[in-house]
């Protein structure tokens, strides 16, 4: 973390640097928000204005380059634009682990981007991508241990989790906390709650799940794998601060191991996250919606708990960390393809009511909502149903190999009630990657509202 705590620190004077960090829950299109938006960047100077209406100054560019930022792994964006412009194109694999990819811009001196030394200015912007699930253990700073663990027992318990968390609870009601210290047996249990946070993401698509890196497979992902003797899982019963358990108990290997995370979740928001002045947070409202209200209660649950924390974090009287220092945080709906542009209003509206009015009220300048396509599937069409011109998409289903004409129906502007989600009109389908080709190396790839991002994110 030191060298890439130094690298975010260096800064010459004679240039401009943003730092944008990309982060998202589970299957938000993170991967190719990073990949879209960068090559976005490197081809906007000779784009057409109508291809990036909101990004004014892009005449201006006079070159682009793809850099590595010191002490960071590099973003594979080469790897991934050549899996979206494959003459059988896919949707690139997605990233694990903190990565990162300057984009330097030299430019003319004008707007955004003017600066105070010369007529021609450097900028760069420094995208830095990382896991969603890290972003998940932020409410945790603001909680003790005994709080953090009503919470999890109470949604353990829940009528959609229970069954998966079974093999835990069991296991957990057999434990004594005053006991001695037994390392194979916290082991044991720790390995269970983490499998069953693993079922959440993986069998019910639940995205709610702390400590977040836990729910993490372990694939090579380096600050994302778990060591099992570092695990711990939530246990009511342990009192925290001033009444903590005795020393050498299981009580107090559980407070002892909670507490060892949340120092490396703060190193890594200190270190990190608290030089990072923007954030873009991607959410799948979509897919979200069409398992239906556990999975979208689920996400809601997630979303307000990482948007106060982040609102607890900025108070004076709480600033645990420099997290103070986020100017910007763009909160995207994603996938706006997948649903007709006369849509897109009440996504963003169905976003700010998952929200919620008092944390953007508090953050009004510094927040903002769009419904975002990083690389757009379809392509909206109007068809006479009954003889009314009627909304559809035109695009490849995914697992077909054929264009269909495909009618998602209307997304409700607000959070539907518990006995409304039976009646709900729409059907939200997945759609296979345009077949663009090589053609569009040196071509913006279509989108939806990623200049709008830009925009707002350097405004």
């Amino acid at each position: 973390m030191e060298g890439l705590a130094a690298a975010f620190d260096a800064s010459p004077l004679s240039q401009r640097r943003h730092r944008i960090a990309v982060t998202g829950l589970q299957r938000s299109g993170k991967t190719v928000f990073i990949t879209a938006f960068a090559h976005a960047l490197r081809t906007a100077a000779h784009a057409p204005m109508a291809s990036f209406p909101f990004f004014p100054w892009r005449t201006h560019v006079r070159d682009v380059e793809l850099l590595e930022i010191p002490g960071v792994p590099r973003f594979p964006f080469e790897e991934r634009l050549d899996q979206l412009l494959s003459e059988q194109p896919t949707w690139p694999a997605p990233t694990t682990g903190l990565s990162g990819l300057r984009v330097r811009i030299r430019h003319g001196d004008v707007g955004l981007l003017r600066s105070a030394l010369s007529s021609n200015a450097t900028t760069d912007l420094d995208l830095i991508d990382y896991p969603g699930e890290w972003l998940l253990d932020l409410p945790m700073l603001t909680q003790s241990f005994r709080d953090w663990s009503l919470q999890m027992e109470e949604l353990a318990n829940s009528a959609g989790r229970h069954d998966l968390a079974t093999p835990w609870l069991d296991a957990v009601r057999t434990l004594d906390p005053g006991a001695p210290e037994n390392q194979a047996e916290l082991a044991r249990i720790g390995t269970l709650y983490r499998d069953y946070l693993l079922r959440c993401r993986q069998d019910r698509s639940l995205c709610f799940v702390q400590p977040g890196r836990f729910a993490l497979a372990d694939e090579g992902t380096g600050d994302g794998a778990v060591d099992p003797a570092a695990l711990f899982f939530p246990l009511s019963s342990v009192r925290s601060g001033l009444l903590s358990a005795k020393r050498g108990t299981m009580g107090a290997a559980l407070l002892r191991r909670h507490a060892d995370y949340l120092k490396r979740v703060r190193q890594f928001y200190g270190e990190v996250f608290g030089r990072l002045g923007k954030q873009v947070l991607l959410v799948d409202l979509l897919s979200a919606l069409q398992q239906g209200h556990e999975a979208f209660a689920d996400l809601g649950l997630a979303i307000r708990s990482i948007s106060d924390a982040f609102d607890e974090l900025r108070h004076p009287l709480l600033r645990l960390l420099p997290i103070a220092r986020v100017d910007r945080l763009a909160l995207a709906a994603t996938k706006a393809d997948h649903v007709t542009a006369d849509q897109h209003a009440n996504l963003v509206n169905l976003l700010r009511d998952l929200i919620g009015e008092p944390f953007l009220q508090a953050t009004a300048r510094q927040s903002g909502l769009m419904a975002v396509a990083s690389v757009k599937a379809t392509t909206d069409l109007k068809l006479k149903v009954n003889g009314l011109a009627t909304p559809f998409l035109r695009g490849i289903p995914a697992g077909r190999d054929e264009v269909l004409d495909l009618q998602p129906g209307v997304i409700p502007g607000t959070i539907p009630a518990a006995d409304q989600w039976a009646e709900l009109g729409f059907n939200i389908r997945r759609f296979e990657p345009p077949r663009l080709g090589p053609a569009f190396r040196d071509r913006p790839l279509p989108h939806v509202n990623l200049d709008k991002v830009l925009q707002f994110l350097l405004a």
